[in-house]
């Protein structure tokens, strides 16, 4: 339900907007991940391959490796470009060490409908780490579209991750090489965890993708806010985004360059902060929508402004609505289920004084 109190009044012709938050996307294309947590190295229980394409990044492959400790280590191959500014909190207790390797036998692409993946490198322990798995299988498989729940882990968030994974996918059990060693011990791939077979074909936990859409919503910000001219387009582009204004209001934040369209709507309209009269407030909902085939996320969030300081406050707290497209699906992606109730426990705040415009805001979990 929408609810909205002593809602400011705005000028017909606002000749500057003030935008408080935005979205990042992360040139991700495709990603798989190799569970052992049932028989973990003695520093690792996973890794996760992902291979990135974009003007910032580069092209080229990355391994994520979960510790058993909570933390992980990020290992860049050489043809990456070299990225100081991204952050991996949103993963377990976030960073322990990164480096850059030279990462060999890299494959990683579907043939037929069957997943071929390969990757070798030297971890910072001197250790040599060999993933080559390949599936055989003649059968048909069905992926899922998910909201991956990474961020159901994550202690120290700063920012809210959607993570949207199409065709999303076990690798099969029957025909499939898979030979994966750390310092030359033989990982063993952890079994499905569900008591039946995906598909009617044994699978593995480890899964993949080959089409990741990857956005960073609301990154954390310590800093003065931008002014922008609205003109009489009412719209503001600024880089990959548009943010469409009506009469000097937020009505939407959308993605330009992806594959995926994305989409942040405000119900009623995101108010601009600076034309709030003292001792009001504001409620509202908002949505996030990609694909339909995706489902969407939706919430509420608030504005509150006293003295001379404007307080924000938003959450997801409706969670992921998915569409189901299986009869797996349909029972994994149940509303109380850990896919859809994650985004709940998010919940962003922010601080703006009016008289400076510097900004101090953060994700907490609830």
């Amino acid at each position: 339900m929408i609810r909205r109190i002593n809602k400011a009044t705005y000028g017909r012709h606002a000749e500057t907007v003030v935008i408080p938050f935005g979205l990042t996307y992360k040139p991700i294309k495709k990603l798989a991940i190799i569970n052992f947590e049932k028989n973990t190295d003695s520093i690792y229980k996973g890794l996760e391959l992902q291979y990135l394409d974009g003007e910032e990044s580069g092209s080229g492959y990355r391994v994520i490796a979960y510790r058993i400790d909570g933390y992980v280590d990020v290992y860049d191959d050489i043809n990456l470009n070299d990225t100081d500014n991204e952050t991996f909190d949103v993963a377990g207790k976030g960073l322990m060490e990164r480096r850059t390797i030279e990462m060999t036998d890299t494959i990683f692409q579907t043939i037929e409908g069957c997943v071929e993946i390969s990757f070798s490198f030297i971890d910072i322990s001197g250790r040599t780490v060999s993933v080559r798995i390949t599936e055989r299988s003649k059968k048909k498989t069905k992926g899922m579209n998910l909201l991956a729940p990474i961020g159901s882990s994550t202690e120290t968030p700063s920012y809210f991750p959607l993570f949207f994974l199409f065709d999303f996918d076990f690798i099969r059990k029957n025909k499939t090489e898979a030979h994966i060693t750390i310092d030359h011990q033989r990982i063993v791939q952890d079994p499905f965890p569900l008591p039946f077979a995906k598909d009617f074909q044994k699978r593995y936990y480890s899964r993949y993708t080959m089409d990741c859409h990857i956005v960073e919503f609301a990154n954390e910000h310590n800093g003065v806010l931008k002014q922008f001219v609205l003109d009489s387009s009412g719209v503001i582009s600024n880089g990959s985004l548009d943010y469409q204004y009506s009469k000097g209001v937020l009505q939407s934040i959308s993605l330009t360059n992806s594959s995926h369209p994305l989409m942040v709507e405000f119900v009623g309209g995101f108010p601009d902060i600076r034309k709030f009269e003292e001792n009001t407030s504001y409620e509202d909902a908002f949505t996030i929508t990609t694909d339909e085939s995706m489902g969407n996320l939706s919430g509420i969030y608030s504005i509150k402004r006293e003295g001379d300081s404007v307080t924000i406050d938003l959450t997801p707290s409706d969670g992921w609505m998915a569409r189901p497209n299986s009869l797996l699906t349909k029972a994994i992606f149940r509303n109380k289920s850990v896919f859809s109730s994650w985004p709940k426990t998010y919940k962003y705040h922010q601080v703006v004084d009016l008289k400076t415009l510097r900004s101090v805001s953060q994700w907490e979990r609830i």
